[in-house]
């Protein structure tokens, strides 16, 4: 029995990318960033179209502690620290982040001063999605809106735990500490 030759149609093969949907690189981002993983194509196209992208250098601030928080950021490429300032002291860098990084969300839902500064450590490509952006979103498309609420507010959650079972541990550490100096 003879095999059949891969059977080839030209002018399928000549549209067959056009036919695949392009996705752009903010795109891609998006989609995997958990504030948005769970929306359409169609819907992180609408967010794509809020969203602002930029470059920072090596050094760049992206905010400053004590800014009015104005947004989110993601990092399509390169990566970025978060410094703390101590008075008296050089800033002590409390984690770096790189490509598909997020930072700076709770300032979607308030504009409290920032706790802690950003700055770029290479060359960087930052979306920043801004809180006027959401409330237009939430106006225009309420739907999309409270998806990226909800999903921002489980972020958030996660966070929060996650930071109450650190103070949770710490406390423990300063009690038996402070035991074992009774006992001496």
């Amino acid at each position: 029995m003879k095999e059949n030759p891969k059977v080839s149609y030209p002018l399928y093969e000549s549209f067959k990318d056009k036919l695949k949907p392009k996705r752009s690189q903010a795109q891609m981002v998006l989609s995997k960033v958990n504030v948005f993983s769970r929306l359409s194509w169609q819907e992180i196209k609408i967010i794509e179209n809020a969203i602002h992208i930029r470059n920072y250098a090596p050094g760049e601030p992206i905010f400053k502690q004590g800014d009015p928080g104005s947004g989110m950021y993601i990092i399509i490429e390169g990566s970025v620290g978060i410094f703390l300032d101590i008075p008296n002291q050089s800033p002590k860098q409390l984690s770096k982040l790189g490509n598909g990084d997020f930072f700076g969300e709770i300032a979607l839902l308030d504009e409290s001063p920032r706790t802690a500064a950003a700055t770029s450590l290479e060359n960087s490509t930052i979306i920043g999605f801004y809180r006027p952006d959401l409330m237009i979103i939430l106006r225009t498309k309420p739907a999309l809106g409270a998806k990226v609420l909800l999903a921002l507010s489980e972020v958030l959650a996660v966070r929060l735990r996650s930071t109450n079972d650190e103070l949770v541990k710490i406390t423990r550490h300063l009690e038996s500490l402070e035991g074992s100096e009774d006992h001496e």
